[in-house]
Order: structure tokens, then C-alpha cells, then sequence
């Protein structure tokens, strides 16, 4: 929620600096007090300073107040909608997440370094602009996560919202259903997830992240494939997983146990590069590596027709931070000018202690 609400979260660590920042000035002013009884009696020598508590207390509250607002203005306070920004030309992609049990295989898992890549595809395309994403989550079978937006953040916090420790149970096969990982449902619900205007058409694309392995060994994703054809959307894959050597699936830190065995895992190529084929689209081999996902997708879509939205407009968070900055600025302006300064007054009706005390001396 806060990067719906700053622009720059991470600055709000700052606000730590405050309590420390308070303790200090508390230390020096008790390391002060300390070296002003060294002078004399304290009683005596407070005669002789008027200390204008007033001017501290306004000094203190403006100092903190300032410190408090620059913070919050750093990190980029936002608000608001503002419709008067029209997106730059793009493309609309559907990104298909494996989840299922084989994509927890290796460390870090393939799941982890899918997670890892999405992020990064996600920053690449906020710089450029213009990409709509998508995202659908499937294993048993397949369930819409992110529908279509320019909102990267929410993009971004459905990503990370996704589960490494252990399947998420509505992904799981209902009732009677055909037990298997369902890499053609998940294509099914990302062309659902596309715009269906025929403006769009041309436009659309799909990026499948998996491992490829299917326990059920059906052909399934064969239909999935096969309509993504029809409508022309290309599917981009992206294999992940080592193809040579088969690693031990673990669920929740425990090896996954079939009829007394382990079950391992490797990737399965062949289904993933059939699918790119059949639908014009591009097979990366990923496999132990976590790609620059962003980067891999606007290359292999370079040059393709672009998404214009003359008439659409970008819906984005209206920004709030020079309020907090201005007011800090007056804020800390203030605190200069007030000072903290104590001027030496003598009482008219007593003499200086230092004076009784040499005046006493024989």
C-alpha cells in the first residue's frame, strides 16, 4: 500500500532518524548543563543568564517539524488521479506464471528467479511506457492475478504476492478435474485477459514462464497453443530449470515424496519451444539463469506494430511533494532564524557572584 501512497517508500526510513536525532540533542544538552556547574554554583550562575525557554521550545518544534516534512516530501508524496497524461505507443502483455509443484525444484527455486526476472521486467517497461501487462497464475489450474493496466505497482505487488513456499490452493485441480500442471488453461485465460477490440488485435502479446515438465504427460498445452494461433497472439516462453540433470522438488523446505520416491524435476524443453513455433512467437532458454527480462522482451519485439491510444488516457498518481518540501523549507528557515541563543542578563538588585566572592577576599 505505501507505493500507492509515495512514489519513493524507501525514504520513509528516514523517519527513524528522528528519535535518534532527538536523543542526541538531549545528550548534548545534559553534557552541556554539565560543563556549566563546573563554572560555579549552578543557582549563582543562573542569575546571571536568562535562558528564553520559549525560543527553545519554538526552535525544537520547528527543527523537528521541518525534519519530518523533508522526509516525506523525499519520498514523493501522491494522491489523486491524473487523467491528463496519455500513454506513450506499446504493446499489451499477458504474462502466464507456472506454480506449479515442479517450478519449487533447485535453489533458489524457479519460481524465485521467474519472481526475480518479472521484476525486472516490470521496472524496464515502467521506464519506457506505453506496455500494458497482464498477469496469470496457473498449476492444477489457472486464475487471473492482474488484469490488464498501465499500474505497474499493482503489476508489481501481484508478483510479489505470489507464494515460493508452496502452491496456492485455489491453483489446484477442483473437483474431478484432470490432475497435471495446465499450461494451455493458463494461455486460455491470457487471451481472455487481452483486449478483445479489434483495434487491439496485432498488438498482443504473451510471455509463458515454465519449466515445461507435466506429470499428466497429455498434450494438454497442445489446445492452448493452438488457440493462441488462431487469434494471432504470439507466445513468447521462457524455459526455466536445468534440461541435463533432475533436481529434487521441495515444498515448504521438505522433499516432495511420491509412492515412497522423491520426486525430482527438470526442464522439459521440447513443449515450450513446440508452443513458440506454433504461434510465431520466441523460445528463450533461460534455464539457471535469472534473464534481464525486460530487456530480452523489447528486443524480440522490436519493430512490431505498436498500440496507439490517442483517445486513452494514462491514469496516473497526481504528485504532492513540493507542499512537503516548500513547507520544509520554511520549516527549517524558521528554526535558524529563532535561534537558540541566551543573552547574559545581570539583575539590577544583586551582584555578580564572581565579584561577592572577590570582594570577600581579604
Amino acid at each position: 500500500m505505501l507505493r500507492h501512497w509515495f512514489a519513493q517508500s524507501w525514504a520513509l526510513y528516514l523517519l527513524a532518524l528522528l528519535p535518534a536525532l532527538g536523543l542526541l540533542l538531549l545528550w548534548d544538552r545534559w553534557r552541556r548543563r554539565r560543563a556549566f556547574t563546573r563554572l560555579g554554583n549552578p543557582a549563582s550562575l543562573q542569575a546571571l543568564v536568562n535562558a528564553p525557554r520559549g525560543r527553545r521550545f519554538w526552535r525544537g518544534l520547528c527543527l523537528t517539524l521541518g525534519l519530518l516534512c523533508l522526509a516525506l516530501g523525499t519520498a514523493g508524496p501522491q494522491w489523486g488521479r491524473d487523467y491528463t497524461q496519455s500513454a506513450a505507443p506499446g504493446r499489451d502483455l499477458v504474462v502466464v506464471l507456472d506454480c506449479s509443484r515442479s517450478m519449487f525444484a533447485e535453489t533458489p527455486s524457479r519460481l524465485e528467479r521467474a519472481k526475480t526476472a518479472l521484476l525486472d521486467l516490470t521496472q524496464t517497461v515502467q521506464k519506457r511506457g506505453g506496455v500494458r501487462l497482464a498477469l496469470v497464475v496457473f498449476a492444477g489450474r489457472a486464475r487471473l492475478a492482474c488484469p490488464l493496466t498501465h499500474d505497474y505497482d499493482h503489476f508489481r505487488e501481484s508478483v510479489e504476492a505470489v507464494e515460493t513456499d508452496a502452491v496456492d490452493p485455489e491453483l489446484e485441480p477442483g473437483p474431478g478435474a484432470a490432475s497435471g500442471t495446465r499450461i494451455g488453461a493458463g494461455l486460455h485465460d491470457a487471451l481472455l485477459a487481452h483486449d478483445a477490440r479489434p483495434e487491439f488485435h496485432g498488438v498482443q502479446d504473451i510471455l509463458l514462464l515454465s519449466d515445461g515438465d507435466d506429470p499428466a504427460h497429455d498434450g494438454e498445452w497442445r489446445e492452448g497453443a493452438a488457440e493462441c494461433r488462431a487469434q494471432g497472439v504470439p507466445v513468447y516462453t521462457v524455459g526455466l530449470g536445468d534440461p541435463n540433470v533432475a533436481s529434487v522438488v521441495r515444498i515448504d523446505g521438505q522433499a516432495l515424496q511420491y509412492q515412497g520416491a522423491e520426486v525430482r524435476s527438470r526442464l522439459e524443453e521440447a513443449p515450450l519451444r513446440e508452443i513458440a513455433e506454433t504461434t510465431r512467437g520466441v523460445y528463450i532458454a533461460a534455464q539457471t539463469r535469472t534473464l534481464p527480462l525486460g530487456q530480452v522482451y523489447l528486443d524480440a519485439t522490436a519493430g512490431q506494430a505498436l498500440r496507439q491510444e490517442d483517445d486513452d488516457r494514462l491514469p496516473v498518481y497526481r504528485q504532492h511533494y513540493t507542499w512537503f518540501l516548500a513547507a520544509a523549507f520554511v520549516l527549517l528557515f524558521l528554526a535558524v532564524v529563532i535561534g537558540d541563543h541566551k543573552r547574559p542578563v545581570i539583575s539590577q538588585d544583586s551582584t555578580p557572584p564572581t565579584f561577592i566572592a572577590a570582594a570577600r577576599t581579604p
